[in-house]
């Protein structure tokens, strides 16, 4: 893609290269990107409307003000991503399969969002409205939850969490056996 236009609408964009790229401004709205390079992009003031993301490498990416808005990232590698500094009071962005690692989601609404099947390693959540979130088949290895909003979020096949019971709030979370002996890794107290 030699120039990228302002506005692109109901493109299907396979193996391209946004890598290091300014899409500063841009709009892309129902558009599927397969197997693209967003690495290092800067995504400053874009917005993402309706829009798939397969395969794609959305990793270092800058995204003060940018707007995703019912996105939906499947088997994508996203790491350091500060989603915190995307475009608060619309974003809505559902995972699957993905790796997400050093990624920050806090101060974000994600109401009934879905994490299903990825890998979530040393993220961090705080002030997260988390109500309702699928993290099905999740491994949550690292990841910080603070102050977040776990009721109703389904932790029922997730793995390696350490959720602090003081500083959030879990009411009719769905949690397993054996991994949810791990809640209890902050009372100091021996289970036998």
């Amino acid at each position: 893609m030699p120039e990228i236009e302002q506005n692109i609408d109901g493109q299907t964009i396979q193996s391209e290269s946004f890598s290091k790229k300014n899409l500063e401004n841009r709009s892309f709205t129902s558009c599927a990107f397969n197997s693209c390079d967003f690495s290092q992009a800067v995504l400053r003031n874009a917005k993402f409307c309706s829009c798939t993301l397969s395969n794609c490498n959305f990793s270092l990416v800058k995204l003060e003000g940018c707007r995703l808005q019912d996105v939906q990232f499947s088997d994508c590698k996203i790491v350091g991503a500060e989603f915190f500094k995307c475009e608060k009071i619309i974003f809505s962005a559902n995972f699957k399969n993905c790796l997400l690692q050093y990624c920050n989601f806090s101060d974000l609404n994600m109401k009934n969002s879905s994490f299903k099947g990825s890998k979530l390693k040393d993220n961090h959540f705080t002030n997260t409205i988390l109500k309702g979130v699928d993290f099905d088949g999740v491994d949550l290895s690292g990841t910080i939850f603070h102050n977040c909003d776990l009721c109703n979020a389904d932790f029922s096949s997730s793995t390696q969490y350490d959720i602090d019971l003081r500083t959030n709030k879990i009411k009719k979370a769905k949690f397993s056996f054996p991994e949810a002996a791990g809640l209890l890794r902050t009372f100091d107290i021996t289970i036998v």
